[in-house]
């Protein structure tokens, strides 16, 4: 499930963690060809796609547009809207800034207590198969920071949002799924009558899949129904998952296992967490982590440590597709007895797994 852990997975030398690089780059060219070469329908790409753990090349414009910002002063553009705060990307960088909508610091504050927790917990377990990915988080900067006074005229002015320093929070970007994806859910799912419309709107750009294993869906939600389709925050239900033949079973396992580690390592309820897929850049395989000890003991003496904990350029044309976890703003710590679980933790289990 989590291809980007599997790309980044700690060897026993230097050479076998490069070599594993160049085999995941390898499989990517061969996907790219094999899926020009054969003829193919919309479920086929979705089953192909989601399920692999090769790397995805694209030549979307997202991916142009991020790609020539690197390095540049370029604009905060908006990417979502949560209860709590509006989240922006600024292109070219690795980097999402959830900036507060309402006057509540205190939940933002909790979302990145919370955030630094979860991540310090997963950082501790290493890579773990199955646990789902976690954006890493960065720091926290209220409205006097410097940080506004560098970059408060790089964000848009609009009258529903005005631009002003408010608190923000700085964490990974998950990337939206490549437009390979994008446009498979889109002839699937989507009312006919709107497809061209869909693929051209430039807010499903932005896309980010909720998985929903404990419902299906039902009225407007299927084809032929709403004209109104929108891939931001696109909720993924049990019924989907089967049309397209993907295997609802290793889903169910790696969100259980994130919210057994969740629930006995982090000790936090997980109330309200999202369960979502989206993508990463494959070179800078996103914001790297630390090299734990133990794995810095399995390698050879003297072997460079140097590209696993350094950014290199990169290249959003190849993304790996990965489950992801986010939005802690709601989360908070539990007892380690019956009174621990409550009636949050049975809430979350009942949406995320029980039809």
């Amino acid at each position: 499930m989590s291809a980007r852990r599997e790309a980044r997975k700690s060897d026993k030398s230097e050479d076998s963690w490069t070599g594993s690089l160049a085999i995941a780059m390898e499989r990517s060219l061969q996907l790219e060809v094999k899926l020009e070469q054969e003829a193919r329908t919309p479920q086929e790409v979705l089953h192909r796609l989601l399920t692999t753990r090769s790397a995805i090349s694209t030549a979307s414009s997202f991916a142009r547009r991020q790609q020539a910002a690197i390095g540049t002063r370029t604009e905060f553009r908006e990417i979502g809207v949560g209860s709590i705060g509006r989240v922006f990307e600024q292109p070219g960088t690795p980097w999402a800034f959830k900036v507060l909508l309402l006057d509540n610091t205190a939940k933002l504050w909790n979302n990145y207590i919370m955030h630094l927790r979860i991540q310090q917990s997963f950082d501790t377990l290493g890579d773990v198969a199955g646990l789902a990915e976690v954006p890493r988080v960065a720091w926290f900067a209220n409205k006097s920071s410097v940080f506004w006074e560098e970059n408060l005229d790089l964000f848009p002015d609009k009258s529903t949002f005005p631009r002003r320093a408010r608190e923000v929070m700085c964490m990974e970007h998950i990337f939206p799924l490549p437009e390979q994806i994008r446009h498979a859910i889109i002839d699937v799912f989507c009312n006919p009558v709107n497809v061209s419309t869909a693929k051209t709107e430039p807010a499903n750009k932005d896309c980010l899949v909720r998985i929903l294993l404990g419902r299906k869906r039902f009225g407007s939600s299927r084809p032929g129904g709403s004209m109104f389709f929108s891939l931001r925050n696109y909720k993924f239900h049990l019924d989907q998952l089967q049309e397209i033949d993907l295997d609802a079973e290793e889903y169910a396992l790696s969100m259980a296992d994130t919210l057994a580690a969740l629930h006995w390592h982090t000790k936090i309820d997980a109330l309200d967490i999202e369960f979502v897929l989206g993508s990463t850049p494959l070179d800078q395989q996103s914001v790297r982590r630390m090299l734990p000890l133990r794995d810095a003991e399995r390698l050879v003496p003297g072997s460079s440590t140097y590209e696993r904990i350094t950014n290199t350029g990169p290249t959003f044309k190849k993304r790996i597709v990965s489950l992801w976890i986010l939005d802690f703003d709601a989360c908070s710590p539990i007892n380690m007895d019956i009174s621990g679980l409550g009636p949050s933790g049975l809430s979350i289990f009942l949406d995320l797994f029980c039809v």
